[in-house]
């Protein structure tokens, strides 16, 4: 009824998966980016000249 698939070849494939892969990393990382708060952005721009109490 069913066949099996057998798809030899595996190496058109692979560059495919992990460029969708990448793509849907920095897409997510963008997207959560642009939907931070303004005052959280402007807290996380803070930080590197907030200075430390030692």
């Amino acid at each position: 009824m069913f066949k099996r698939v057998i798809y030899e070849d595996w190496a058109k494939i692979v560059p495919i998966i992990s460029f969708v892969f990448t793509f849907g990393v920095f897409a997510f990382a963008t997207i959560r980016a642009l939907c931070l708060p303004k005052n959280r952005c402007e807290q996380l721009a803070d930080i590197p000249l907030k200075e430390t109490e030692k």
